[in-house]
């Protein structure tokens, strides 16, 4: 006597079906971050690689939740994920894993913030610059009637500023409590701000370049070479020397470990978090682009973000102390 078998009924296969399309998404995807975590890694050669690399903390996160998928279906695709996850994780780690310093008090305290040249809240960006009460300001995107306003109000908090095109638009600014001697050469060489100043009784010096963001191959080589100047600037410096503003370079691109690693200069966010400062708003999707780096004159006791009204950055905020 023959067995006749039941049918599938149309509901499993239907469900069946579904499993088997997003296992093949999930994998899709799981490929998809490997390649887009390698080519960020090629970022020093092409523009649109680098852009990848920025967002090394969420594809951390991402390859993670992929790495725990593949594990709990028992699928060997763990192994790609895993190999994503362990990149990252080298990339991402040394900043949030970091030793924070034990709080101290400083010698100077500086502030650097981009308010966006359209932003018009003069009077809220200058009420959180007095609120902070640094010692030095740098202003990135700044424009001249913004300067004007601060010089007008806050002259008697910084008696001693100066104003430094730097592309369309845009200028930096500084507001400091002690005499400026400003490096003309370097501002007619690299539209960047490079003064020299005193603050307890010892010389220091201060750079802060704000170039073009590298959305496409010219921008990105002119970014690449007034960072290197920058740098090189600042690695030549025999005083305490500080190196701060909007490079639009992530802290996990190639271009900025290069920098950092031929320059010996210290990123003072170490040890405090990834601190990301763009673009403001965006939560989870924000990556760390303003910096603070300071060569072995100083080191650095304290560093922080805060919102500023209407600007698409975080300004950062930067305690720090002689060697």
């Amino acid at each position: 006597m023959k067995t006749i078998e039941s049918p599938i009924p149309v509901q499993n296969r239907k469900a069946e079906k579904q499993f088997h399309f997003w296992q093949s998404v999930v994998a899709f995807c799981t490929y998809a971050l490997l390649l887009v975590c390698l080519l960020g890694r090629l970022g020093s050669h092409f523009f649109f690689f680098e852009l990848f690399s920025h967002f090394s903390a969420q594809c951390l996160a991402i390859a993670g939740f992929l790495f725990i998928y593949w594990i709990l279906f028992r699928n060997r695709l763990y192994a790609v994920a895993l190999f994503s996850v362990l990149l990252n994780a080298w990339l991402v780690l040394p900043w949030v894993t970091s030793k924070t310093p034990a709080a101290e008090p400083a010698d100077l305290r500086i502030m650097h913030t981009n308010v966006l040249f359209t932003n018009l809240e003069y009077d809220a960006i200058l009420e959180s610059i007095r609120r902070e009460n640094a010692d030095i300001v740098l202003i990135a995107e700044a424009t001249p009637p913004l300067f004007q306003k601060f010089r007008q109000e806050l002259h008697r908090e910084y008696p001693y500023g100066y104003l430094v095109y730097s592309k369309t638009h845009c200028y930096v600014a500084i507001g400091s409590r002690t005499p400026l001697r400003v490096n003309h050469a370097a501002v007619t060489a690299n539209r960047m701000l490079h003064v020299h100043t005193t603050v307890k009784g010892r010389e220091i010096a201060l750079i802060s370049v704000h170039p073009k963001t590298p959305l496409n191959p010219t921008w990105f080589e002119s970014r690449n070479e007034r960072l290197q100047y920058a740098f090189d600037q600042a690695a030549k410096e025999s005083v305490p020397t500080i190196l701060a503003g909007d490079f639009n370079v992530s802290v996990f691109s190639p271009v900025y470990r290069s920098l950092v690693a031929s320059s010996g200069m210290q990123a003072s966010r170490k040890g405090f978090g990834i601190s990301p400062t763009y673009r403001n708003g965006y939560g989870p999707l924000m990556i760390p682009i303003d910096h603070v780096l300071t060569n072995k004159g100083f080191r650095t006791v304290g560093f922080r973000t805060l919102d500023m009204k209407e600007s698409d950055h975080k300004a950062i905020v930067a305690d720090l102390k002689f060697q």
